[in-house]
């Protein structure tokens, strides 16, 4: 048996392997997050152990491939911990787990590609197989990067759309009569059915005043967690009203307008392009055709005339 297949082989299976086992982290850390949404708090901590020996478990395992596939370079660590962090994985096993994705991927999408290129490709030179090679395998080393960015821009759009509700719940909570603290518990039991990404994120708020952490620290993570810039100009707007002594509500209400007067330009500013975009539509996919349509025939016309002189 040759072996370039069964090295191609066992990198196939491995690639399958750390693609199953992304899948299943992906979904047991949804459904853990989904848990604490609905369960109390004594619930959660009955329920504790188990997240935390399911973590252990796969920091043991990828830990194994840590030195191997992990840059040692703290600047770039800390970059890469950045993005996971705006992406919503905060698990310790998330940075590993990435750079394994990566490196299988690589390694697997290459592999394959030097089996099927050489069989497909025959007779072609051999600088343009070896290119045909490496796209896979260029393709494999990008793929997680590419995921982390396109998730980290749709917990920002959702962020940006459903944050001027929360602020909306926030400011009626604390006119009733509640504290802070109370409001956010509060908002994050009835946000969820509105955005999961929020909700996640206040339940984390909660945990964190519940900690003791200090107010301003508190909601200055949580901007820093969703990279949204509106969120990062109220939690700087909400430190300082805390140190400035100005009523917490009377602030919710005026940066609460403001970020939906936003929103409804942000919606009449796409609104006014749509005329612009549909023209640019029509004339590309109805002009080229209807040319096609018009001179093709008199083109062939042409053609057979010259080719019989």
């Amino acid at each position: 048996m040759d072996p370039i297949l069964v090295i191609a082989g066992v990198v196939l299976w491995l690639a399958i392997f750390a693609i199953i086992y992304g899948v299943r982290l992906v979904t047991e850390e949804r459904a853990t997050l989904a848990r604490r949404l609905v369960t109390s708090r004594e619930g959660q901590l009955s329920s504790g152990p188990e997240p935390s020996i399911r973590i252990s478990l796969d920091d043991g395992f990828l830990k194994r491939f840590e030195k191997i596939v992990t840059p040692q370079n703290p600047e770039e660590r800390s970059q890469i911990q950045n993005r996971l962090l705006l992406a919503g994985y905060r698990r310790p096993s998330a940075m590993r787990l990435f750079y394994f994705s990566r490196a299988v991927l690589t390694i697997g999408m290459t592999v394959l590609a030097a089996i099927i290129v050489p069989q497909v490709a025959r007779g072609l030179p051999l600088l343009f197989n070896l290119s045909l090679i490496m796209v896979p395998g260029i393709l494999g080393y990008l793929a997680p990067a590419i995921w982390l960015d396109q998730r980290t821009l749709s917990r920002t759009r959702e962020a940006e759309l459903v944050f001027p509700d929360v602020l909306d719940m926030l400011l009626i909570c604390l006119e009733a009569g509640q504290s802070i603290d109370q409001a956010c518990r509060r908002v994050s039991a009835e946000i969820g059915a509105t955005s999961s990404v929020l909700a996640i994120e206040m339940n984390s708020i909660n945990e964190e005043l519940w900690a003791g952490k200090e107010r301003a620290r508190v909601f200055h993570d949580f901007a820093e967690r969703l990279g949204v810039a509106d969120i990062k100009a109220f939690a700087t707007v909400l430190k300082q009203s805390d140190e400035y002594g100005v009523s917490i509500a009377e602030t919710l209400r005026i940066y609460a307008s403001e970020m939906r007067n936003k929103r409804m330009m942000k919606a009449e500013e796409k609104a006014n392009l749509m005329p612009v975009k549909v023209a640019m539509g029509s004339i590309f996919f109805t002009v080229p055709p209807t040319m096609i349509i018009i001179g093709g025939p008199a083109l062939i016309m042409i053609v057979r005339t010259f080719s019989h002189l």
